[in-house]
């Protein structure tokens, strides 16, 4: 299948999945995911209309933000990846938003090093309790969004999260809602919901996902890395 037909498959399934729920037709964002795809592909994906992509590392990030923004195309760049502290200086050029905020010392790193315009960003959750993956879990969801919201310039705008892959994903994102109503008690603005991936989005989307992350449906399978 080719890349433009992927694509407007995906967004076909999307914009279903949206009608269906009774959601107003802007209310989900498409990040393509283009993490170890060739810069060639992200600059096919733009050119078909893509705007929002995402990496999972600062240093591909990095990379193919400032290509394509060298080529004359402007996109909005997500981070969903672990963020590790001594990474941040290299992230912030380039990134719309981070997807990924676990911790008191990632927000507090962002927030000294994001100047005066300030960053968008989400708490990630620990919805399935899997040591292996980052997030905060959900019962400290809240303590953690009251501290990123001392920090002036960081903007807190929602909630992200990644289910475990052998699990039904339903049950955690109904959860994550929960969570995110929760939030949005205390924090009006923070309204965004990060969550819903190649295998899952229509779900993610009848439970309330203002973001899903495609890569897989829209690229094919991954490399180990990237390529070119």
């Amino acid at each position: 299948m080719s890349l433009a037909v992927a694509l407007r498959d995906v967004e076909r399934r999307v914009a279903a999945a949206v009608r269906a729920a009774g959601r107003p037709a802007d209310g989900v964002t498409l990040v393509v995911v283009s993490k170890t795809q060739p810069f060639e592909q992200v600059v096919a994906a733009y050119d078909l209309g893509v705007r929002d992509f995402g990496e999972n590392t600062v240093q591909e990030l990095a990379a193919k933000a400032a290509a394509l923004s060298a080529s004359g195309r402007q996109a909005r760049w997500h981070f969903v990846g672990r963020l590790q502290k001594n990474k941040v200086n290299k992230l912030l050029p380039f990134v719309h938003l981070v997807h990924t905020v676990d911790s008191v010392d990632v927000a507090r790193a962002l927030s000294q090093r994001a100047g005066e315009r300030g960053l968008d960003v989400l708490i990630q959750v620990n919805i399935g309790v899997e040591a292996q993956k980052g997030g905060v879990l959900p019962a400290a969801v809240l303590a953690l969004a009251d501290e990123v919201g001392t920090l002036a310039r960081l903007r807190l705008c929602g909630l992200m999260a990644i289910p475990p892959a052998a699990l039904d994903p339903e049950p955690m994102f109904v959860r994550m809602a929960e969570l995110s109503r929760a939030l949005t008690a205390r924090a009006p603005q923070a309204t965004s919901l990060s969550m819903g991936m190649s295998g899952d989005f229509e779900a993610a989307i009848r439970c309330g996902a203002t973001h899903i992350r495609v890569g897989t449906a829209i690229f094919g399978e991954r490399s180990e890395r990237p390529r070119g």
